[in-house]
């Protein structure tokens, strides 16, 4: 009975990013059908390109949600990675690790050692890390280290070298969810964190490592866009937290936790930024825009809805 609940947890696990797979499906077929533009390969490389960031970020973000949590100060960790590498002293990107690394310690702290819940403490540090930024770069401006432009505008055989590393940190990042015992771990807090604990899981040390992660990844989101825009933004990374949580649902992670993985949404992330880029390709207004992402993002929503724990 064990070893058939598991494999029924397993089968969820693959199928649950299918319907955006569909839904990139289908949305490519319509723009290529509407903007031959839409589907060129310069186009698509760009798109992948302006995704870098987000994609990081939407990983860091799934981890997190994997365990029933979510990270609403991501977005602001992007801020204050940006104002910190704008600052260009040869400290400035490891002094930005250590800075996002203590905002996922904070959380952590605070989910675990005080019982705060976590959109509550996220949303707490995500307004004191964007007061830090704003300090840290009151207005846009500084620059970067030199090797931090270098590597925004490399490429491989014509792709992108910000788009090849994203690859590969998010293949490693499935490979780790979907086979280690880190990952298993991971979706067994999210499922039931009592049932976890029970069975050996330390739940408290893989909340610690979710929320250090997903600050990593957004710092990591940061340093790749101050690199594109070669200086700070104290501001910039603002739309990160709810585009993250977007993502990730469309792609298919359970918001209640326990089910899920890191394809799915990435492939949200690509198909959020394919419908922005065929809407103003078709001349399709901006609130018209946030009106068909806000319904699609609730759309996704309804669809978690868990029928018994750890499915």
């Amino acid at each position: 009975m064990k070893l058939a609940g598991a494999t029924t947890a397993v089968r969820l696990r693959r199928l649950s990013a299918l319907p955006v797979f569909a839904l990139i499906a289908v949305l490519a077929i319509v723009l290529g059908v509407a903007s031959p533009h839409a589907l060129s390969a310069q186009n698509l490389i760009n798109i992948l390109n302006q995704q870098v960031s987000l994609i990081l970020v939407t990983v860091g973000q799934t981890i997190v949600v994997l365990t029933a949590g979510l990270d609403l100060s991501v977005g602001s960790v992007v801020s204050l990675t940006t104002a910190i590498a704008s600052h260009g002293t040869p400290f400035a990107v490891p002094l930005a690790i250590l800075a996002a690394l203590a905002v996922g310690l904070v959380n952590a702290g605070g989910i675990l050692r005080f019982g705060i819940h976590p959109i509550l403490m996220t949303l707490s540090t995500m307004t004191a890390v964007q007061g830090l930024a704003l300090l840290v770069r009151p207005i846009p401006g500084g620059t970067v280290p030199g090797w931090m432009k270098t590597y925004a505008g490399a490429e491989i055989l014509g792709l992108p070298l910000p788009v090849i590393c994203a690859a590969v940190v998010v293949f490693l990042a499935a490979v780790v969810v979907s086979r280690s015992r880190f990952g298993l771990h991971l979706m067994a807090t999210g499922a039931s964190a009592q049932s976890a604990l029970l069975g050996g899981v330390n739940t408290g040390r893989i909340i610690l490592l979710a929320y250090l992660l997903s600050s990593l990844f957004a710092c990591l989101g940061g340093l790749n866009l101050a690199a594109r825009l070669a200086s700070g933004d104290p501001l910039v990374g603002q739309p990160f937290g709810i585009d993250s949580i977007a993502a990730t649902a469309l792609g298919g992670t359970q918001l209640s936790g326990g089910l899920g993985g890191v394809a799915g949404p990435v492939v949200g992330v690509l198909f959020l930024a394919l419908l922005g880029n065929g809407l103003n390709l078709l001349n399709i207004s901006t609130y018209y825009q946030m009106i068909i992402k806000g319904v699609l993002l609730i759309l996704a929503v309804s669809a978690h809805r868990r029928n018994q724990p750890g499915l």
